[in-house]
């Protein structure tokens, strides 16, 4: 009785194996993921001139700036308010060299991700880092 039990069960593990495995490889070649095209053109959008989103992010800088020794150092929220001072910065700069505002804000990143490149091991999610543009994105244009 025990070795019939023995062999009924591992039949039905590996019944039970073949059907979860079946399943995850059906369910392997379903995407649920957003269709590529969902978001729009950074072309699409109206966007300030340059000298308006310079002077736009100048005043965003200086807020931040005076806010800046009210914050702990060392704080998420610290670290979150340099990065934003930093990545409108460089923006800014971006801006001064040529490039267009829709550029600035992809040639910003980096900044961004490293506090003004400040630290250089500095880790920044892409979700904080596709905020920060969205935010910027919101800002700049009309």
């Amino acid at each position: 009785m025990k070795k019939m039990y023995q062999n009924g069960c591992h039949r039905l593990l590996s019944f039970r194996f073949a059907i979860l495995l079946a399943g995850m490889l059906l369910l392997a070649n379903r995407s649920y993921a957003q269709a590529p095209g969902t978001e729009p053109q950074a072309q699409s959008y109206a966007w300030k001139s340059a000298p308006e989103a310079i002077a736009l992010l100048k005043s965003q800088v200086e807020m931040l700036n005076q806010q800046i020794p009210g914050i702990t150092e060392g704080t998420p929220l610290y670290d979150n308010t340099i990065r934003r001072v930093a990545y409108f910065k460089a923006i800014i700069q971006e801006l001064a060299r040529g490039a267009t505002v829709a550029e600035s804000l992809e040639l910003s990143l980096p900044a961004a991700a490293t506090l003004g490149f400040s630290k250089e091991a500095t880790y920044t999610s892409k979700i904080v880092l596709r905020a920060l543009k969205e935010e910027a994105r919101v800002t700049l244009t009309n």
